[in-house]
Formats: C-alpha cells, sequence, structure tokens
C-alpha cells in the first residue's frame, strides 16, 4: 500500500497567524503602493503641524521634552529587557516557554529598531528630516521612501527608530499577554498598544522629524521582525504557559537577598 502523507504538525499550525501573514502582506503592498504613488502625503501630514515659514510649532512648547522623557524612557525599557533575558538565559532562571517570550521581544527590539532601522536604513538611504527640506526651509530636496539620495549624511528621516521600538515593545506585548486576557483585555491591550505607537508617532511628525512614511514603514518593520520571530521561536505554544511576572518575582528576590547580604555586611563593619 502506498504511505500517505504524514499528518501536519498541528501544534505548530496556527491558522490565525497564517491570516494575518497575508493580510500584513497585502498591508505591507498596499502601503508601498500608495507611496510610491503619492509621495506628496508626506509634505501634507508635515504642513499640518507647521505655519506658513516652515516651522514646526510644536518645538515651541513642551513637546521637544515630551519627546526626549519618551525616548529615555524606551530605550531604558529596551535595555533592561536585553539584559534580563541575557541574565536569565546565563543563570537559568528563564527556560522553556518564559525564555522563549522573553527572547521574542527582546530580539524585536534588538533587530527591528536596532539593526535595520537604525543601522541600515537610516545609515544608508540618506533621506534628509522634514525640518532639512526645502519646503519648510531647509536647504535638502524631499526625496519619497526607500529612494536612496544624498541629502542626509548621518542619523536620516528613513526610517523612525523612536517609532519601531514603541512599535516593538507593544506588539511583543501583545503577543505575549494574549493567551492571558479575555476578550475585553484583548481589545484594550490591542487599543493601548495602537495609542502608544500613534502618540510617539505623531510627536515625531508634529516636531519635524520625521515624515509620515517614515512613522508607517517603522512600524511595518517591526510588526515583519515579530511575524518572523514569532514560528521561529514556537511562540503561540510558548504563550500558554509564560508567566509574565518571572522575571519581576526573580529581580524583587535578587534586590531582597542583595539588601540583606549588605545589611549584613555593613553591620559586620560597624562591628569592627
Amino acid at each position: 500500500m502506498p504511505k500517505s502523507d504524514p499528518p501536519p504538525n498541528s501544534a505548530r499550525h496556527d491558522p490565525v497567524y497564517d491570516r494575518l501573514l497575508k493580510a500584513f502582506l497585502l498591508a505591507v503592498i498596499v502601503v508601498q503602493a500608495g507611496f510610491a504613488a503619492f509621495p506628496v502625503v508626506d509634505l501634507a501630514v508635515s504642513q499640518l503641524f507647521s505655519d506658513s515659514q516652515g516651522v514646526f510649532w510644536a518645538n515651541l512648547g513642551p513637546w521637544p521634552v515630551v519627546n526626549a522623557v519618551n525616548k529615555k524612557l524606551m530605550e531604558l525599557v529596551a535595555v533592561l529587557l536585553v539584559i534580563g533575558v541575557l541574565l536569565g538565559a546565563a543563570t537559568g532562571r528563564l527556560r522553556g516557554a518564559d525564555l522563549r517570550c522573553w527572547a521574542f521581544a527582546a530580539l524585536n527590539v534588538v533587530i527591528a529598531p536596532g539593526l535595520i532601522v537604525n543601522l541600515v536604513l537610516k545609515s544608508h538611504l540618506g533621506r534628509a528630516r522634514p525640518d532639512y527640506v526645502a519646503e519648510f526651509g531647509g536647504p535638502a530636496a524631499f526625496t519619497p521612501p526607500f529612494q536612496v539620495t544624498d541629502q542626509c549624511a548621518t542619523n536620516c528621516s528613513f526610517t523612525s527608530g523612536e517609532v519601531a521600538l514603541a512599535a516593538s515593545l507593544a506588539i511583543c506585548a501583545v503577543v505575549m499577554l494574549w493567551r492571558k486576557l479575555r476578550i475585553s483585555g484583548r481589545v484594550g491591550a490591542v487599543a493601548l498598544g495602537t495609542a502608544v505607537i500613534v502618540v510617539v508617532a505623531m510627536l515625531r511628525i508634529s516636531l519635524g522629524r520625521h515624515f509620515l512614511s517614515d512613522a508607517v514603514f517603522s512600524v511595518i518593520v517591526s510588526a515583519a521582525v515579530a511575524m518572523a520571530l514569532y514560528p521561529l521561536l514556537d511562540i503561540r505554544s510558548a504563550r500558554t504557559t509564560f508567566t509574565p511576572l518571572a522575571p519581576v518575582f526573580w529581580l524583587r528576590g535578587r534586590l531582597i537577598t542583595g539588601y540583606a547580604i549588605s545589611v549584613a555586611q555593613l553591620r559586620n563593619w560597624l562591628a569592627l
């Protein structure tokens, strides 16, 4: 008798992921086609946040400080996340599903905003920032997304590192917590994550530091990395037994232990 085909690995097959992947690829095609056909959309959106002299009004208020604080907070979260995963893996405190889920988030912030956005796109495409192009009083020429140009030497506009980082953190948080939440919690998590990304993007656009397409493609980059890491780390099965507060309990234990040791050492020193 001829051998039948082996049954598919149902533990790894995820029809929801398949549908999301198709929708994501379709969205990428539509977005890319839209910005390629109508690149002036970037200028039109940026003009909404500037006056007749090309000055971006958000720079006159407290928003640069808000943006700077927000950036530092996100960077701190990302650094702590990566260090926590490395230490957890090295010490064996993070294992199995917990390690895979936290590594999913750590790898996303390293690869998407770190490698792809900052080291590749921003360093090699040379797109000038909005507040530096001629339409807003600057010396550089406006260029559409993905066009390689020489209008910027370093730390250029395309794409946004802050938006990519916000998207990576938000997307990974929603994915990791999805199985732990009820329907209302899932709706709230998606809404909150979307709000975080939109606020960060609006800050960057209103300050004249990025175009709309910079922000949109940053989200696409972070989502693409998440889509690639999800099956690679088998997050579908890992998040069923994932313990979100495991690093918190471990860190709290380390702090308490360290505090007790320090107090004991201090008492011994004073006794001498």
